[in-house]
């Protein structure tokens, strides 16, 4: 995609805005790609241009950038820390501007065909990247800046729900992941894709009996399979059907419900998300396309 969906100029805290435009002004200097994952691009997309609050708001950045190799990873490194404003955090991805910390993460080639990301010198540290240049080349660009102009790319709503997932069958213990694509999956529906239901599939609003927010779930997943290739695929299939399994553990269940008695209608949600994603991996392998 990576048209500019929108001018958000005027809407976003100028802190984040001086952060970026150092790193783009870097990352342009260097000719390498990045685009904004995490909390920030769910707060820019879901909030700020959809108007739909989020659970909770953050002030850390979360940037993949897309690298041939670990000397370009340095070069880009070594560049900021010389701007004299950025300085090193305490993990091997993190950097600080000021009261922002900056979590930069590489993917591409400079992962293998393993798709992880072994920290040198020791290669003791491991991050695994699968489904991040999926997730880049489904990305949105937004303008967030006017004078001067800052376009950004940010992963795409059904993006984020990928990484989220992927992120959570990394670490299971973290909470957040889940309810992060728990209110992802509330409100896809309000994301602007209603037009899309009646329009473009009225069966599938049809068999959901107009329940707009299954319907929504449903259209979420097949926009989270159509962009997802190969293993990027297997891995979410393997997670969706595993955590709705009549002989599952229901974790990523019960992490979304908090353990409550919501269990049986996130389920109920979760086992609509799985549907939705089969039907568009389905059509995915069948047609060859993707957005």
């Amino acid at each position: 995609m990576n048209e500019i969906l929108n001018d958000l100029s005027g809407k976003i805290d100028p802190s984040l805005i001086r952060v970026l435009s150092e790193i783009k002004a870097i990352t342009e200097e260097l000719k390498i790609d990045f685009f904004i994952i995490g909390a920030t691009a769910r707060d820019i997309v879901i909030q700020h241009f959809h108007g739909i609050r989020a659970p909770r708001m953050t002030r850390d950045i979360d940037i993949a950038v897309c690298l041939a190799d670990w000397n370009e990873y340095s070069n880009l490194t070594e560049i900021l820390l010389s701007k004299g404003v950025f300085r090193k955090g305490n993990q091997k991805q993190r950097y600080i501007y000021k009261d922002t910390v900056i979590d930069i993460i590489p993917f591409g080639k400079i992962a293998g065909p393993a798709n992880e990301i072994r920290w040198p010198p020791d290669n003791d540290i491991i991050m695994r990247t699968i489904g991040f240049t999926d997730v880049y080349d489904s990305s949105i660009t937004i303008r967030l800046g006017s004078n001067p102009p800052l376009d950004v790319k940010l992963a795409s709503i059904p993006g984020l729900a990928v990484l989220k997932l992927l992120a959570w069958r990394e670490k299971p213990s973290r909470d957040k992941d889940a309810e992060d694509l728990l209110f992802i999956m509330h409100n896809y529906q309000n994301t602007g894709v209603q037009d899309r239901l009646y329009e473009d599939e009225p069966i599938l609003l049809e068999e959901e009996k107009f329940d707009i927010e299954r319907a929504g779930i449903r259209l979420l997943g097949r926009d989270m399979a159509k962009l997802s290739n190969g293993e990027t695929a297997e891995v979410l299939m393997d997670i969706l059907i595993s955590e709705t399994d009549e002989d599952g553990s229901y974790k990523l269940v019960f992490q979304m419900s908090g353990h409550s008695d919501r269990f049986e209608a996130i389920m109920l949600l979760l086992r609509k998300l799985k549907q939705g994603f089969i039907e568009g991996f389905g059509h995915s392998v069948n047609s060859s396309t993707h957005p």
